[in-house]
């Protein structure tokens, strides 16, 4: 059962082949690349969206250096305010 469907596989492509030329070959390998680059696009986009506002967004926060600590806040500043 494999060797019709390979041969008729073989057979719509050289079907394409002569209708087109080996121009084809070039053009449809770069549409391709242009839907798995689309395809790579929207799942990249997905997981940023999903890492903004989901469940790691408090990872991404307590991460070290992800935020600078607020000096105002600091309790040596406090200390200090007190001596003077």
């Amino acid at each position: 059962m494999v060797a019709p469907m390979q041969s008729g596989v073989a057979e719509a492509i050289d079907a394409v082949i002569n209708t087109f030329g080996p121009f084809v070959v070039p053009v449809a390998l770069f549409a391709a690349g242009v839907v798995g680059y689309l395809f790579l696009l929207t799942i990249g986009r997905a997981g940023v969206e999903d890492d903004a506002s989901g469940e790691n967004a408090e990872r991404l926060v307590d991460e070290p250096g992800a935020a600078a600590s607020d000096p105002t806040t600091d309790e040596d500043d406090s200390d200090r305010s007190e001596d003077a």
